[in-house]
């Protein structure tokens, strides 16, 4: 299903191909846990979190720009919740035995 708010995303930057990648960051840090921006009763319908991030962007609730997405700051994120994963596996896994 196509967002009714693409016109909307495709003025906040330069091309489609810019707003893939800011849509595709977004949702990267949303699956590594950062909160969303949208309101808890219309996040609740939504289990896509490209459609998220879409839905954030077309809200003016998130500016595109550099300080958009922390490069930085998400592999760090993402490498702790997998370090995390990995530990609460490994102590279950001792615990059956």
């Amino acid at each position: 299903m196509a967002e009714p708010n693409i016109d909307k995303m495709l003025s906040l930057t330069n091309s489609k191909y810019s707003l893939s990648v800011v849509v595709a960051k977004r949702a990267l840090q949303l699956k590594a846990g950062t909160p969303s921006a949208l309101p808890v009763d219309q996040r609740a319908k939504i289990r896509n979190l490209v459609t998220v991030a879409m839905r954030e962007l077309a809200s003016g609730k998130l500016q595109v720009g550099e300080n958009l997405i922390d490069e930085e700051k998400l592999a760090q994120d993402l490498q702790r919740t997998k370090q995390a994963l990995l530990q609460a596996q490994t102590v279950h896994a001792l615990e059956r035995d």
